[in-house]
């Protein structure tokens, strides 16, 4: 099993990270994402059977987030 180089969106910005992980559900169990969280690589979204490629550039983005102040 050999290592991808991918950026991973973090904080505010994206981080180099290495992985052995094959596909998306395999990176969502390595980092310990939700399942309820949207996968998006290279700013579209993507299943949880994508198979990752060396350089991608990985998002995830929880849809239960609320904005805004409640008065």
């Amino acid at each position: 099993m050999s290592t991808k180089t991918i950026k991973v969106l973090s904080g505010g910005g994206f981080v180099t990270q290495e992985t052995r992980s094959e596909t998306m559900c395999e990176l969502r169990e390595e980092m310990g994402i939700s399942a309820n969280a949207s996968a998006a690589v290279g700013g579209t979204n993507v299943s949880n059977s994508y198979q990752l490629q060396e350089g991608d550039i990985v998002a995830f983005v929880n849809n239960d987030k609320t904005g805004g102040a409640q008065i």
